[in-house]
């Protein structure tokens, strides 16, 4: 069949066949020619045609071809003398679009917005500092290679604000700084002491828990950093390439002044693209931008940031409209005019978004400041603001992500292959075709995912992000396919590209049943490119490419001229036979996905993870840091004296006995905002010769600053047993007061010193389920065969049935795994970076703020068994937990949740825990019950409540029953299920009220209930089952009543808090 295009002409139509004609003279609005639907097949026959004319192409239209290559290749573009054979030919190449310091204002270039504002950032200043942390990110990395004596490559340490408030009073120049918002911490406390016209770039990048290299602007403490600068600094938010060079433009412009310039380059400002290199610019930065505010009710606000284009991009909900701000000092006229609202009218609802209340509430006080100092008509009402913790747009609404405009080409490649950003280069120089690069690197797959995005010149094709759904999925590295799943993002209908020494018959084989399974669902064409080896290479790659996109079986003329105009006229004949006769379509629809055989499973890939950065020298793993390494204790005596100098701020841990950063604080390097509170109960509810070990803790929270909202959860920051740790110390050979030295999770490049018995208390999960990879790397470590054997039996794939057993049934334990393989023994040094850090376990807290004041009460159960070797085993949290006396410290912190109140307080309210899930449904009464007092009309609270034993497990039940007797509960329905033969459960219970919960919950306005459950997920069906029962007695077909509690979970009035196996989850 003939091959297809998309045109990219507005008045074309859709695909359509191409004559020879047409693809031969590659017309400029030739489009994107990538034909995912299949309709041709650009393999390659035994015949050696380089054009689909030939040698006999009428001459009269080589004028043709030599404008194509005219438009396609830049005219600044600079001539490469140096043959594709010549070691350094494609850097070379790639290096002649990059800028530098000396690229004139207005020339073209080729690369990302990060670089290009690097050279004009050292263009433009005196002096410029780099710091490390920021060259860890990928921000400032091209500066020190522009060999400038003004270029200072800095440590972020403490103390660096210092230095460079010193350096500020000697200069009367431009002072530029690359930065990262790790370093600036270390600036703040001496902002108010620099001087002079200064600039501090900071970029967002940073690591999340899982080492992934994320948006760290709405990370915790950032915005309430940025708002807190001292008098006299500005600060300004950038995003993408072209508008952070138009507002770098004018911040290096303007007069001198002291700037903070936030850059939110994770993923926009990074793309390579076509930019114009700026000169400094005069003019006002614009401070105000909104979308979609004309008729909205709700609007989100936020700096200018990845996190709001996120929110744009997907898809705001109907009503709901988006605001940005450049600067801290936003128009108050722009503001006013775009949200006050006549009277009469409904107000609209500002949420202010932050990673934490204290982030949203900082940037909140922003934004009131703006607006209240507004000149408005007294005839207009201002919108209500509130403040609302979100880090992405899941956290808002439902995500709605529209397919983009254009293709997008995933390649797959070794760190050093050229491939992909050749073929960037070669398609930015079309007028016609809007075209960006995205790499992103992997250190567990030791590659590079670059993703190739094409569109027509006038659609914007948005953020590139690392799973981009991709028309066309390039493979050209064995060790990342093996680890990879590279089809996640494959579209339906794509082509996969394996350019890889297999033969036809060999792919079927050599491809997992997994991907054999995907290829056949999504109707993947699959085609081989068996390539040699050798310098000309990147060209032949570029040939099949060209093949694939214009959908042609040989490469036209008028390609081939824009190719080898590229290369400087170097492109051999022999070089396009080779990729025409390599390029293959296998037969994927005769494959048959192969049967499991019983009993076994297959070993899924990982999805590709940015956790580096790719480089022309390969990938640059962001996570190499200092090792841990025993100390002397002098070092841990300089922690103690100078208490203010080691302490960790970001911690937030209070220790209000001496009113400093608590160094000997339970958890000091935690990233949490946490709060060390005091224990002033411990009682068990349940009878002491009960199996099950309920009670009830209560938490002292006075000066702390903690406040909680109803149905928030708190996370314990627990500890290891003391009297194991000590055991486990003596088995080990290790000295408890023994001190090490470890690198401090929060602040990149400072290192952490805690004695052993701290360390193995309080950081390491010693007695921690292990996975895989623990076995995996003690395989390395044993001396004797059988244990480093059994380890690496256990890591591999056919180990999966023993580490199930293990991890299932004997429920083992870091240090059991070292006990059982004596001689696998890791150091102390390399335990740490082995064995996890203790994580926070979560309890929804059973009090209400309002209600107990300065108080926080929990519901707990002690989690114990014994496994299959009859040996007890107990939840690390709940023993802590059971053991704490009154006095004792704990470190806590405050976790959002979706089990929150109505709206209206006059909105009935259903209830349904089981055992401890009780805990926020009393936390409800409460609230309730104080609300009453202050005068507050509220509605009725229904309560269902399931344990085994009413004598045993009535739990809060006086309590309980005095709610019922005053009327805050209006109704109460107990399961007790052991308590009679019938076996008596909550569903049994709601069955038999089946006319007032239908009622309930399909009541109106003030009328209409809210449903909750909190408890283990096994009475999840039979709850739904008695709500649809009770709707299809009241008249309801039983698909309309499913379909109306799923209307109910959209509108967030059934909520379910369940949990299974100890792991908590939200469902709503």
């Amino acid at each position: 069949m003939a091959p297809t295009v998309l045109t990219t002409s507005l008045t074309s139509g859709g695909y359509h066949p191409a004559d020879k004609s047409q693809i031969a003279t590659m017309k400029k609005d030739a489009g994107l020619n990538l034909d995912a639907d299949g309709s041709s097949t650009p393999y390659s026959a035994t015949s050696t045609a380089v054009s689909e004319a030939g040698d006999k192409s009428p001459k009269g239209k080589s004028h043709l071809a030599n404008a194509v290559a005219k438009a396609f290749v830049d005219s600044n573009l600079p001539a490469v003398n140096p043959s594709p054979t010549d070691s350094g030919y494609y850097s070379n190449l790639l290096a002649s679009s990059y800028p530098t310091p000396e690229t004139k204002a207005g020339t073209t270039v080729f690369c990302s917005g990060v670089d290009a504002f690097e050279a004009f950032a050292v263009k433009h200043s005196e002096s410029v500092w780099v710091y490390d942390d920021a060259v860890e990110v990928g921000f400032g990395a091209r500066v020190a290679g522009f060999n400038s004596n003004k270029v200072h490559q800095v440590q972020t340490r403490e103390g660096a604000g210092l230095e460079l408030a010193g350096y500020s009073r000697k200069t009367t120049g431009k002072l530029s700084v690359f930065a990262s918002i790790k370093t600036l911490p270390y600036l703040l406390p001496s902002l108010d002491k620099i001087q002079g016209d200064i600039v501090i770039n900071i970029s967002t990048v940073t690591t999340d828990e899982d080492l992934k290299l994320v948006d760290g602007l709405y990370s915790p403490g950032v915005m309430k950093n940025l708002t807190s600068l001292p008098e006299g600094w500005d600060v300004v938010f950038s995003l993408s390439g072209e508008a952070l060079l138009a507002t770098g433009s004018k911040v290096y412009g303007r007069e001198p002044r002291k700037t903070v310039h936030v850059v939110s380059c994770v993923s926009w400002s990074r793309e390579i693209q076509k930019l114009s290199f700026p000169a400094p610019e005069q003019g006002e930065i614009w401070t105000v931008q909104h979308s979609n505010l004309e008729g909205c009710n709700t609007v989100y606000f936020g700096a200018v940031s990845w996190l709001i284009h996120n929110i744009w991009d997907a898809g705001l909900p109907p009503k709901a409209g988006l605001l940005e701000i450049k600067t801290f000092d936003p128009s108050p006229e722009k503001l006013y005019s775009a949200l006050a609202t006549p009277e009469g009218e409904e107000r609209k609802t500002v949420s202010v978004l932050g990673a934490t209340k204290a982030d949203a509430d900082a940037l909140k006080a922003v934004f009131l400041s703006a607006l209240y100092s507004a000149s408005g008509s007294s005839k207009l009402q201002l919108p209500i603001v509130k403040s609302v913790v979100a880090t992405k747009p899941a956290d808002l609404f439902t995500p709605n992500f529209q397919a983009k405009p254009g293709k997008v080409i995933s390649f797959y490649t070794s760190p050093v292959s050229p491939t992909p950003e050749l073929l960037a280069h070669l398609f930015l120089s079309s007028p016609s075709l809007n075209t960006r690069l995205a790499q992103f690197g992997s250190s567990a797959a030791r590659g590079v995912k670059s993703i190739l995005a094409i569109a027509p010149s006038d659609k914007d094709n948005g953020i590139i992000e690392v799973d981009q759904p991709s028309d066309v999925t390039w493979v050209n590295d064995a060790n990342v396919l093996k680890s990879t799943d590279v089809l996640s993002s494959a579209k339906e209908g794509s082509i996969l590209v394996l350019e890889l020494p297999w033969s036809e018959e060999e792919v079927a084989v050599k491809l997992t049943r997994s991907e054999i399974a995907t290829i056949k669902e999504k109707k993947i064409r699959v085609f081989l490119l068996d390539l040699a080896a050798g310098p000309v290479l990147p060209i032949q790659e570029q040939v099949a490419f060209l093949l694939l996109y214009t959908g042609s079986q040989k490469l036209s003329q008028g390609v081939w001229k824009v190719l080898d105009a590229f290369h400087s006229n170097q492109v051999a004949r022999e070089d396009v036979e080779a990729a025409q006769a390599a390029l293959v379509e296998v037969n994927a629809a005769g494959w048959e996905v192969p049967e499991l055989e019983e009993g076994k499973t297959e070993k899924a890939k990982a999805v590709w993870e940015w956790d580096a950065l790719p480089g022309r020298a390969g990938v640059v793993d962001v996570q190499s840091e200092a090792k841990p390494a025993s100390s002397a204790w002098q070092l841990a005596a300089r922690h103690l004296f100078f208490r203010e100098a080691f302490a960790v701020p970001e911690a937030k841990v209070v220790d209000t006995d001496v009113g400093t950063p608590g160094v000997a604080a339970l958890r000091p390097s935690t990233a949490d905002e946490t709060f060390l509170v005091t224990v002033s109960e411990n009682r068990r509810l349940t009878p002491a010769t009960y199996d099950r070990n309920v009670f009830h803790l209560e938490l002292d929270t006075s000066g702390t600053g903690l406040k909680y909202e109803i149905g928030e959860a708190i996370g314990i920051h627990g500890w290891n047993d003391t009297q194991e740790v000590l055991d486990f110390c003596a088995w080990y050979g290790l000295q408890p007061d023994d001190l090490v030295t470890f690198p401090n999770p929060l602040k990149s490049g400072t290192m952490e010193t805690r004695t052993i018995f701290q360390l193995l208390q309080q950081n390491v999960d010693l007695f921690g389920r292990p996975g895989k990879a623990f076995y995996a790397a003690l395989s390395k470590i044993a001396t004797a065969k059988a244990d480093a054997m059994t380890l690496k039996f256990i890591s591999a794939p056919e180990g999966a049935e023993l580490f199930k057993r293990m991890a299932e049934n004997e429920t083992v334990t870091f240090a059991d795994v070292l006990f059982r393989f004596k001689t696998a023994r890791p150091s102390i040094e390399e335990l740490v970076g082995l064995i996890p850090e203790i994580k926070p376990r979560h309890y929804s807290i059973a009090s209400s703020n309002k209600a107990v004041g300065d108080k926080v009460e929990l519901l707990i159960v002690t989690v114990d068994w014994v496994n299959s070797k009859g040996s007890p085993r107990f939840g690390q949290c709940t023993r802590y937990l059971a053991a704490l006396a009154p006095g004792a410290k704990v470190t806590v912190s405050i976790k959002p949740s979706v089990m929150k109140l109505p709206p209206d307080n006059k909105q009935p309210i259903i209830m349904a825990g089981l055992g401890t899930g009780a805990a926020p449904f009393r936390a409800f009464m409460q609230h309730r019950a104080w609300q009453r007092t202050q005068g507050i009309e509220v509605g009725p609270l229904i309560y269902y409540f399931g344990s085994r034993y009413r004598s045993q497990e009535y739990l809060y039940g006086e309590e309980i029953e005095a709610y019922i007797a005053s009327g805050i509960i209006s109704h109460a329905g107990l399961a007790f299920s052991r308590d009679s033969d019938s076996k008596t459960y909550i569903q049994h219970k709601m069955s038999a009220d089946k006319k007032m919960l239908a009622k309930l919950l399909k009541g109106q306005g003030s009328d209409a209930a809210y449903f909750y459950l909190c408890g283990p997920t096994w009475p999840v069906p039979d709850v739904f089952e008695a709500l649809v029962g009770s709707l299809t007695e009241d008249g309801m077909e039983r698909k309309q009543a499913e379909e109306f509690i799923e209307e109910l979970k959209e509108e967030e009035r059934y909520v379910l808090e369940v949990y299974v196996s100890g792991f908590r989850s939200i469902l709503r």
